[in-house]
């Protein structure tokens, strides 16, 4: 029996194009140490990477195109192909490993087989080292692709081996035979036709359901509930919103997650809505200076956890919402309300949705309905016809958060001191910010494309600035003992800033 790729995965990889490519890169930095070599580090992803199944695995097309991709394990599979060496240009410090990862990252990935890259790269000031690996969209599954890789490659002790953490992953299979692909494909059919059929009743219970609860607390006279100020309203063009070309800009930063706790006890808010409040006002300040405030709020996507746990749980299951970030507002601490209050509902609605038995669309039910022909051609009419200037934005950009396992990290003997995930833009979304929670740190990491969105080093940095501007405030806070409740805050400015080179 095949293994077919997944909906949401096919769909991304199907769409992406020279503009827009999907693939993820995952860096990992580490201390200076005389065991690291190109050669050290090659040998480690060799060894580790392949333990992966689809790492060493290829995309098998079905006949003229139709149907989802299937999965072939590749026969006496050899990664060194595509395993490379980098250096950093001088001096090797953070703005210079950025745009190498830049240069990376605006590549499209080549063809359904090579669906990953690796590179050992040198340079970086103080002898320090770096891993970076290049995930098409097929590996990458969300967040859950760097989750998977990182145990492969980390370990918890410098003497440790990364082969033993985790047993290797048992084979997708052959590659098919053309009667097999026949035969899946017909399956495919009969299994779409039953989903949309599905699709559409669950799709039309879920409208009578709304508009008869509707009608029944308009009859009693029930007030309707309320909609948060974050999640309502017109969404803004902006530059986000821009044309992307082909290339990339990256930045990273890295902020103490022992200053985010204190804002998060001293207000009340989760540490999730404070990290939020701090890209809140520094994409404000961003705007003030190199483009116009809006006068609404940012839409932008955003991975939940049900429940929400923070740091995020390494493997768990995510579902996406999308979450209104107010940057039309200059009080800081009014920004962590609004906040606060967004993501209170967006969880509460969705945590009910969970947990009903009309449940919302499934969106990779949804995704494998579209044959990959069809979703090529419809994204190039989409993308070359001008209609998405006549559209409403869907989206100005992402915010994801990673957790990484081991912490402390070590990566081939020596200690790891960053990790930062880049990932895709969209067409129409043309801002990523990326977390990653490594033990006591925050690693940060933005993507855009520099043509429409100049300075990222701003953005960036302006996430560590942010935290001290809400820390400040969580120190003078009258209720700064203990926790509070959001409605209760008071704004106070910025008094300190901080930089960081690697």
């Amino acid at each position: 029996m095949v293994m077919r790729l997944s909906g949401t995965n096919a769909l991304s990889l199907h769409t992406e194009s020279s503009r827009t490519p999907a693939h993820t890169v995952t860096l990992v930095i580490i201390d200076a140490s005389d065991q690291l070599s190109h050669q050290r580090l090659h040998q480690l992803v060799a060894a580790s990477l392949p333990q992966l199944a689809r790492f060493r695995s290829r995309l098998v097309t079905k006949p003229l195109g139709v149907g989802q991709p299937v999965w072939a394990e590749i026969d006496d599979y050899d990664p060194s192909s595509q395993i490379h060496r980098a250096t950093v240009r001088a001096p090797g410090g953070r703005r210079e490993l950025a745009d190498l990862i830049a240069e990376l990252s605006a590549g499209r990935q080549d063809g359904l087989s090579r669906l990953w890259e690796a590179w050992s790269i040198n340079g970086l000031a103080g002898g320090r080292w770096a891993l970076a690996v290049k995930m098409s969209p097929a590996l990458n599954d969300g967040a859950a692709g760097a989750a998977s890789l990182w145990p492969r490659l980390l370990t918890a002790g410098p003497h440790a081996d990364p082969a033993n953490n985790l047993s290797t992953e048992p084979s997708l299979g052959p590659a098919p035979s053309v009667s097999d692909l026949v035969t899946d494909l017909m399956t495919e059919i009969v299994e779409n036709h039953v989903a949309g059929m599905w699709l559409i009743a669950e799709t039309v219970s879920g409208v009578l359901q709304a508009v008869s609860g509707r009608l029944l607390r308009m009859r009693v006279g029930a007030p309707m509930a309320p909609v948060a100020s974050s999640m309502s309203g017109p969404v803004p063009h902006t530059v986000f919103n821009a044309p992307l070309t082909m290339r990339r800009a990256v930045a990273f930063a890295s902020i103490p997650l022992a200053d985010v706790t204190t804002v998060s006890t001293a207000f009340g808010g989760s540490i999730t809505n404070v990290v939020l409040a701090a890209c809140t006002l520094s994409l404000r300040a961003w705007l003030q200076r190199h483009d116009n405030v809006p006068d609404d709020p940012l839409l932008m996507r955003m991975p939940f956890e049900l429940p929400v746990t923070y740091p995020p749980r390494v493997g768990r299951a995510l579902t996406i919402g999308r979450l209104r970030i107010p940057v039309h507002l200059d009080d800081p601490v009014q920004v962590l309300a609004n906040l606060h209050t967004a993501t209170e509902r967006l969880n509460a609605i969705r945590g009910r949705d969970n947990g009903s038995r009309s449940s919302t669309i499934d969106l990779e039910s949804m995704a494998s309905l579209v044959p990959p022909a069809i979703a090529q051609v419809g994204m190039q009419l989409y993308t070359g016809s001008g209609l998405r200037h006549q559209l409403r934005p869907i989206c100005h950009g992402s915010v994801s958060s990673i957790a990484v396992e081991p912490v402390p990290a070590y990566c081939a003997g020596a200690k790891v001191v960053g990790m930062h995930t880049v990932a895709p833009l969209a067409e129409e979304s043309g801002l990523n910010i990326a977390l990653t929670c490594r033990g006591d740190e925050l690693d940060v990491s933005v993507c855009v494309c520099p043509d429409n969105v100049p300075a990222v080093d701003d953005i960036a940095t302006g996430i560590m600035h942010s935290v001290d501007i809400l820390l400040a405030a969580a120190q003078e806070s009258p209720r700064g003992q203990g926790r509070s409740v959001v409605t209760e805050m008071t704004s106070h400015p910025a008094n300190r800033s901080r930089s960081q080179p690697y």
